[in-house]
């Protein structure tokens, strides 16, 4: 079993044990215009399932894009403003064929690349409280580590897999919906997603990214 579909499956299973767990949404309140008097905020888990799209950015291709996030939704102005932590991992790849180089057998080389992007981040979320339906914006930081491996072949030979590691810091940008529905808010999302990298396998570039996803957020 390979990294990936490791976290992935532990994924899968804090989803289930939180929805057989929680039977509310936002502490029984089921619309923003109904929080009560002297509310004291709530805590919030998040799970999203996502799709990392970074071809604007790189040679990187589309992959999925599990994340967990925690939080506190802080009491002011109806809960309009949050704070969470999240962390996410992607593992996107690329390829290339007949690549000429005059230093390798054969003047041309096939190589693959695959990075793993393990992300932690803290973000700031703007709600607008508007009953049910809350559109919301956020900006924060994010820490990538990003363990890149290498490999290919030349004049059909094999060229050494390598593996090089690197901590990137870049930012995050989401905007999304959530809809008070059932025990928590359901909610859609698009994010930019953006962090340098000058690997030697990779060069100067990014990581940087746009991602598309779904998840269920509980309010606690």
């Amino acid at each position: 079993m390979n990294t990936y579909t490791r976290w992935l499956r532990m994924f899968s299973t804090v989803s289930l044990l939180l929805w057989g767990s929680l039977a509310y949404a936002d502490r029984n309140v089921p619309s923003t215009a109904q929080i009560p008097p002297g509310d004291k905020g709530a805590m919030l888990v998040g799970l999203k399932l996502g799709v990392l799209l970074p071809q604007a950015f790189s040679p990187l291709g589309t992959h999925i894009l599990p994340e967990l996030e925690a939080g506190y939704l802080l009491p002011y102005g109806r809960r309009i403003l949050g704070v969470t932590a999240s962390f996410a991992f992607t593992m996107p790849s690329t390829s290339g064929s007949g690549i000429a180089d005059t230093r390798v057998p054969g003047g041309a080389f096939d190589y693959n690349s695959t990075e793993q992007h393990f992300l932690i981040g803290v973000t700031l979320l703007a709600n607008l409280p508007l009953g049910k339906v809350l559109p919301y914006v956020g900006i924060g930081p994010r820490v990538y580590a990003v363990r890149t491996i290498s490999g290919g072949v030349a004049g059909g030979q094999t060229i050494l897999e390598t593996v090089e590691t690197s901590t990137q810091v870049g930012v995050g940008v989401p905007i999304g919906v959530n809809y008070m529905l059932g025990p928590g808010r359901l909610f859609g999302e698009f994010q930019f997603l953006w962090a340098g990298i000058a690997q030697k396998s990779t060069g100067d570039g990014s990581v940087g990214s746009l991602t598309l996803g779904v998840g269920y957020r509980v309010v606690l």
